[in-house]
């Protein structure tokens, strides 16, 4: 019986002190949130002048920062959504992807979220600190040459950091009253999320002058992460770069110089590759859905399935097969692969296809 009683009194000491803890966390969180919030106002002031797009911009962000501040006041703790960034480049899929998400139970449950829905949500939002395709851009990966001057990555990173501290609050907040409970991690796209985001993010992201510079940066991704003290990982999606070449060239005119598209697409991979070796453990996969090999990889399909909530295999490639009507991509005649790239840059494009295999 001694025993007991001192168990249960450690017990009561230990719930008195993580009660303490959370009080003082709870007290703290408010004045972070508020510093940033001033900082935010401040560099958005400089957009106002640039019109109504400036003014629609700050007032957006000054009500999702109000919303934040109200959220962390109340912070029920727990591990919160895995944000998860899709990484590939132009050509390889990401609207498919993005057709697929806009399906998935988990994109589903995070739009019920937030009031603002996936045209005003907070991830359309996080997605603006990253990339912009307004003209005043002054977003971290893709500024314009006027906002270059005087932009504030310090400011915007903080941004990144609050909004995905406060998606996470709102969605333990939720389990809680609603009594929900996550089978392993919860994954949430933070790019091709059919949230009515201002883009993909694929490498490259958006074409201008700075078109080879403007890729999402897995480094500032995970920093910001880790300050905002929440789980993120990464996918890889993938086609055959002839395939690649003849989507953005001959299909959709992003380049209209085969020498141009192999010299961008091998650089921007290779960029590609740098970053995923860096964070080998955050990978969750590499799909080849508009691939014509990967395509038949069943197994990536279940696998993807699982990751965004599908509870059978079944049921979700019925929704992808809704997606696309089509029997899957068919490898490439050597006479089309002649006509997208001449003979002679055929040493460039086995660069690209070395660098496409390594990845």
């Amino acid at each position: 019986m001694g025993e007991r009683l001192r168990d249960e009194e450690d017990a009561g000491c230990e719930q008195d002190t993580a009660k303490s803890q959370s009080r003082k966390r709870l007290r703290s969180k408010p004045m972070l949130l508020l510093a940033i919030a001033c900082a935010i106002l401040v560099s958005y002031a400089s957009d106002l002048f640039a019109g109504m797009e400036g003014l629609a911009d700050f007032q957006e962000q000054e009500s999702s920062l109000r919303r934040m501040l109200s959220d962390e006041e109340d912070d029920v703790g727990g591990d919160g959504p895995t944000f998860v960034f899709i990484a590939g480049i132009e050509g390889t899929g990401h609207h498919f992807i993005e057709s697929l998400l806009k399906e998935s139970p988990n994109m589903m449950r995070m739009e019920e979220l937030d009031s603002g829905g996936r045209r005003t949500g907070e991830l359309l939002q996080l997605s603006k600190q990253f990339f912009d395709s307004r003209r005043t851009s002054s977003a971290l990966f893709n500024p314009t040459e006027s906002a270059k001057k005087n932009i504030d990555a310090e400011t915007r990173y903080k941004t990144v950091v609050a909004l995905l501290s406060s998606i996470r609050h709102k969605f333990n907040k939720q389990q809680v009253w609603e009594g929900k409970n996550t089978d392993g991690p919860f994954h949430v796209a933070i790019n091709a999320n059919a949230c009515n985001a201002v883009s993909m993010f694929s490498f490259p992201n958006y074409e201008g002058p700075d078109r080879a510079l403007q890729n999402f940066n897995l480094d500032l991704f995970y920093n910001a992460c880790a300050d905002a003290k929440v789980q993120c990982k990464h996918a890889y999606i993938y086609r055959d770069p002839y395939d690649v070449i003849k989507s953005t060239g001959k299909n959709r005119g992003f380049n209209t110089i085969a020498y141009d598209s192999i010299r961008l697409y091998t650089s921007v991979l290779q960029q590609v590759h740098s970053q995923l070796i860096s964070f080998p453990e955050r990978n969750l996969g590499c799909f080849g859905f508009l691939d014509a090999k990967g395509y038949h990889l069943q197994q990536d399909w279940e696998r993807f399935g699982r990751l965004w909530g599908w509870e059978s295999t079944k049921s979700f490639l019925a929704t992808a097969k809704k997606i696309n009507t089509k029997n899957g991509p068919i490898p490439m005649s050597e006479d089309m692969k002649a006509k997208l790239v001449p003979a002679r840059l055929l040493v460039m494009m086995r660069a690209f296809e070395d660098i496409h295999n390594r990845v």
